[in-house]
């Protein structure tokens, strides 16, 4: 144990701070049978996939609710929803009679029943979806239905922020419908539902969680309480996701990834993602790269790059992931490991081709709100930098 003396304090960035996430949170295996009764006799507009809606008609809990009459289905979800699938299914949608949304599957189905609430409530009356991107003040003061959140995989923690993604894939640009009403009502985070979920998801999904928890470090809206979230979620991936990936894991490494992606998910409720977020959209949108392992591929490289002007949080987090006297070298170390071990470098190359297609998309990686949260400011040429240092996975420039 070391001395009271050796025991650095919580980095705090400010002499005060708040933090407010409205979000009713039920956590554990089973937690989903408790949602029958909440529901009651309401009408549901329950959105999945086609997947989903299969589990969720034959959950031995959730099924009781798939059997009542009287819901509407949106059961066409596909990953990355567009803005014109959306918009063709809010009008399908519109004066259909609902009491609450049962969002069940991953962040795609998560998404479209956040941008659903809004666009169906009075806020969204009379206006299109890309009205409603365009100016947020629209739907500031909406009060949607609410949305009773029920994740299946681990990765992007949408249950708890309030947030949702919108893709326009005719453009290729990525769009955020943002603000205090998009936050569900609840959420139940019941890891057996993840028990199934495929290799190539479980990788991209926890991938996604770990980087929105380390992105919430290295973040300038940080502050105590989303540092200690993000902390124990970055111990709690860190451990699970590669025994998950190379076949040994278990029920337990389920637990603690929905965990983990449940406490990145309060931490960018707060804080937003940042840098690696803003690299990663172009990657998804031309190349088709899922979004964890496009937001992994130069993780390491960013963190390396905000050692250089660390006050204290990045050193805290070495010592607290690894050992209580871990230098901050090793922490860099152990995120470039965590890339190996999950191959990450060999996946973005299988989806790019080679570095050059991916540098002529520099421009498009500037995203106002995502790279401008960096602990330090970057421009063309870090980013040029980055790019290298994540695909020839080597270390970055030190005159950058």
């Amino acid at each position: 144990m070391p001395e009271l003396d050796d025991i650095k304090p919580p980095y705090s960035p400010a002499k005060s701070w708040s933090f407010h996430n409205p979000v009713r949170i039920h956590f554990g295996r089973d937690v989903r049978a408790k949602l029958p009764e909440e529901i009651g006799s309401r009408r549901c507009l329950i959105v999945s996939t086609q997947r989903g809606r299969k589990q969720f008609t034959e959950d031995p809990h959730l099924g009781a609710i798939a059997a009542a009459t009287g819901h509407n289905w949106l059961d066409t979800v596909t990953e990355n929803p567009g803005l014109h699938y959306l918009q063709g299914e809010i009008d399908r949608l519109a004066g259909k009679p609902f009491d609450a949304i049962i969002a069940f599957g991953g962040g795609s189905a998560m998404d479209a029943a956040k941008v659903l609430a809004i666009a169906l409530s009075d806020a969204g009356t009379g206006k299109t979806l890309a009205d409603l991107l365009a100016n947020p003040d629209l739907h500031k003061d909406a009060q949607p239905k609410p949305v009773y959140a029920i994740p299946t995989t681990s990765g992007t923690g949408s249950e708890v922020t309030p947030f949702a993604t919108v893709w326009d894939h005719e453009t290729k640009k990525k769009h955020s419908l943002a603000g205090p009403a998009m936050f569900p009502h609840a959420a139940y985070v019941d890891p057996a539902l993840t028990d199934t979920v495929p290799p190539e998801v479980t990788l991209s999904t926890g991938l996604d969680a770990i980087n929105q928890a380390a992105e919430s470090i290295w973040n300038k809206n940080a502050i105590p309480i989303t540092l200690d979230f993000a902390t124990r979620a970055l111990q709690l991936g860190f451990a699970a996701l590669p025994k998950l990936f190379e076949g040994t894991g278990g029920q337990g490494e389920r637990d603690q990834m929905s965990e983990a992606s449940l406490l990145a998910g309060l931490a960018i409720s707060h804080t937003r993602t940042a840098l690696c977020h803003s690299i990663s959209y172009p990657l998804t949108a031309h190349f088709g790269v899922p979004h964890g392992l496009a937001c992994a591929f130069t993780m390491p490289a960013v963190l390396e790059l905000n050692a250089n002007f660390d006050d204290g949080r990045l050193e805290r987090l070495a010592q607290q992931l690894l050992a209580n006297n871990a230098e901050l070298t090793l922490l860099t170390t152990e995120f470039r490991r965590l890339n190996e071990k999950v191959a990450v470098s060999s996946i973005i190359k299988d989806y790019c081709g080679t570095i050059e297609n991916i540098k002529n998309l520099c421009a498009e990686m500037y995203t106002r709100g995502r790279s401008d949260q960096n602990m330090t400011n970057v421009d063309q040429s870090v980013l040029l930098s980055l790019i290298e240092s994540a695909w020839f996975s080597r270390t970055l420039s030190r005159d950058r």
